[in-house]
């Protein structure tokens, strides 16, 4: 048995809507979160002895980037595969950026992880020139 966690490029409608119902958060419709992964630049999946264990998304133009998810299961919090996931969507990020260029990862955090978003490098806003963050839901 091998208990090294794996990160892969894909992620099924399946496995994201069972790590949400994990994490107590709600099933999404799956012709709408189809669509979401289909849409997103990079996806992520952490894999343990072929089990999923979590997942990240972000979406992007190759300038700019949003990390939409990190969801990792309950049983498997605080092991570091959540900055694992987000380590190699950035990883994949700094592939893309040319020479003398640079992209920018924008997040909004659930409330209580900034801590952990701040020990994968990214900075509480706002910050230097950056104003607040700011969100609206759409329905």
């Amino acid at each position: 048995m091998n208990d090294e966690i794996i990160i892969k490029n894909d992620l099924t409608v399946e496995e994201y809507n069972y790590l949400r119902e994990d994490v107590n958060l709600n099933k999404k419709n799956p012709d709408f979160i189809k669509m979401a992964i289909e849409n997103s630049t990079i996806v992520k999946k952490a894999m343990l002895n072929d089990t999923i264990v979590g997942m990240a998304r972000a979406i992007g133009d190759g300038k700019d980037y949003l990390l939409v998810d990190v969801v990792v299961s309950v049983k498997y919090q605080k092991k570091g595969i959540g900055k694992k996931l987000v380590e190699s969507i950035i990883s994949e990020i700094k592939i893309k950026v040319p020479k003398g260029e640079y992209a920018t990862l924008n997040l909004i955090s659930i409330a209580g992880m900034e801590k952990f978003y701040e020990s994968c490098g990214l900075k509480a806003v706002p910050f230097d020139y950056n104003g607040k963050g700011m969100r609206m839901e759409i329905k």
